[in-house]
């Protein structure tokens, strides 16, 4: 039997689209887990061969924990037949510390976790399924710049505690323009070194002085 689950992830990394085969939720027997497991390790190694400084190491449990985390967010937002009280079952909370490695490896697939909050705002404004996701992304954030305005209630323990980590979520706040994480202490001096003279031309209107109130 084809292995639903890794060619639904493959699709995403490679056309950063969603494609699901059927309506049912997938049961991630131990073959399925271990495959997709190995195509994710293989993403983490390309991608992270353009990383600054040195590379954590890839986190087995946090990558599939993301992929699963995706699969089934998606599947819920298309195929609504799961009762409200059982979403927050299928998806539960990362047991183990979310370290940089932690956070670097799920955000293989957790970094597209915003378009399907996006959708589903579209689709209903106070689904229960948006709200679940959004909690999630408060710890994921690096994966979830793009959703976030402000950087409030936000931790910044586990970003700043690496620097390859730090940098890459500076990098992303500049893709992204994200004013507000601009000025924020724990990226202000980094995203101003990142940019240097050349802040006009990368981010039109940047300014790294504004002086806000961050938790």
């Amino acid at each position: 039997m084809p292995n639903y689950f890794l060619k639904m992830i493959q699709h995403l990394r490679l056309y950063e689209e969603v494609m699901l085969y059927g309506d049912k939720l997938l049961h991630f027997s131990e073959a399925v887990q271990e495959e997709t497991l190995e195509f994710l390790r293989s993403e983490y190694t390309k991608e992270s061969a353009d990383y600054p400084f040195a590379v954590p190491d890839f986190e087995a449990n946090a990558a599939l924990w993301g992929a699963k985390m995706m699969y089934v967010a998606t599947h819920l937002m298309l195929y609504r037949e799961t009762k409200v009280a059982d979403i927050e079952q299928l998806l539960p909370n990362f047991e183990a510390t979310v370290s940089p490695s932690a956070m670097l490896s799920a955000d293989l697939s957790l970094r597209f976790l915003p378009h399907v909050i996006t959708h589903l705002h579209m689709i209903d404004p106070e689904d229960r399924l948006k709200e679940i996701l959004e909690k999630h992304l408060l710890t994921w954030h690096f994966s979830g710049i793009l959703h976030f305005s402000k950087p409030e209630n936000l931790n910044f323990e586990v970003i700043v505690a690496d620097k390859c980590l730090h940098q890459l979520y500076i990098n992303r706040v500049i893709e992204y323009k994200k004013q507000y994480f601009s000025t924020h202490p724990a990226l202000r001096e980094g995203i101003k070194a990142s940019l240097s003279i050349f802040a006009e031309e990368f981010w039109k209107g940047f300014k790294n002085e504004i002086t806000l109130n961050h938790d």
